[in-house]
C-alpha cells in the first residue's frame, strides 16, 4: 500500500498520483489524506492541524474561562484523519483479500473531524444555533459532568450523568434536597448546585476528596497533570 499527504494534485505533478501508480499495480491500496479533501472550494486552502480544527467548528467548543476559544488540548484533526484514514485502509485490504483488487482512499481530515461532532450538534438541527458551550451537557452544565477547585488549588472531576451517582452522592452529603436540580437538566438551572459542588470542594485537599470517594459507588476521578498519569 501506499500513503501519501501532499498538497491535492503534487503527486499528479510528480508522477505518482493513484492513476498511473494503479495502472502499474492494480493491487496497489492508495491512500492520500488532505485538510478538505482532493476537490471542493477549499481543497488548495493551506491548513495545519490549528487551522482544521477552526474551520470545523471543534475550536469553538475550546473555550477557556474567559469564554473565549483557545488552543485545543489535543491535535484532533491530526488524529481524527489518521484513524479515518487507517480504517479505509484496513477495509482496503481487506477487499483487496477477497477480490484482488487494490482500491484508491481519499481521506478529508475536517470531514473525519466533523464525523465525531454528532453529540454537540443538537442546537445546530433542533433549534438552528450554535451550542451554548457553558451550558451543554458535555461541556459543563450539567453540573455532575464538571471540574472543581480543591483547597491545595488542584481539580477533581466528576464525571457521572447517571442519576444514581448523584443519589449516592447527596445521601452521602445528607443533601437530598439538591436531587431533583442536581438530576434536571443541564444549564442554569442547575446553578444551586453548582454554587454548593463549588463550595464544599474547596475545603479538603484532592488528596482527601480521594479518599472520600474510595469506598463510594460515584463516578469521580483526580484531575491529573501529566507528569502525574505517567507517573
Amino acid at each position: 500500500m501506499l500513503l501519501e499527504a501532499f498538497w491535492p494534485g503534487v503527486v499528479e505533478r510528480l508522477g505518482i498520483g493513484p492513476d498511473a501508480l494503479r495502472t502499474l499495480n492494480p493491487y496497489l491500496v492508495y491512500a492520500s489524506i488532505s485538510a478538505f479533501g482532493q476537490t471542493g472550494p477549499e481543497a488548495h486552502r493551506p491548513a495545519h492541524d490549528l487551522a482544521i480544527e477552526a474551520m470545523a467548528g471543534v475550536v469553538s467548543l475550546n473555550l477557556g474561562q474567559d469564554d473565549q476559544p483557545t488552543n485545543p488540548h489535543m491535535p484532533v484533526a491530526d488524529v481524527t484523519g489518521a484513524m479515518t484514514a487507517l480504517t479505509g485502509i484496513l477495509m482496503a485490504l481487506l477487499r483487496r483479500e477477497k477480490t484482488g483488487q487494490g482500491d484508491c482512499i481519499h481521506v478529508s481530515m475536517q470531514d473525519a473531524t466533523m464525523a465525531w461532532l454528532p453529540n454537540v450538534v443538537g442546537p445546530v438541527f433542533a433549534k438552528n444555533r450554535p451550542p451554548h458551550v457553558k451550558e451543554e451537557r458535555s461541556f459543563g452544565g450539567y453540573t455532575f459532568y464538571s471540574i472543581y477547585q480543591t483547597s491545595d488549588r488542584k481539580h477533581v472531576a466528576l464525571g457521572g450523568v447517571e442519576v444514581k451517582f448523584v443519589h449516592t452522592f447527596l445521601n452521602a452529603l445528607e443533601r437530598v434536597d439538591l436531587i431533583p436540580i442536581a438530576c434536571g437538566p443541564s444549564g442554569l438551572t442547575q446553578e444551586p448546585f453548582l454554587d454548593f459542588l463549588t463550595e464544599i470542594f474547596k475545603t479538603p485537599t484532592r488528596a482527601e476528596w480521594e479518599n472520600w470517594f474510595q469506598d463510594k459507588d460515584i463516578c469521580f476521578a483526580p484531575l491529573l497533570d501529566l507528569k502525574e498519569t505517567w507517573a
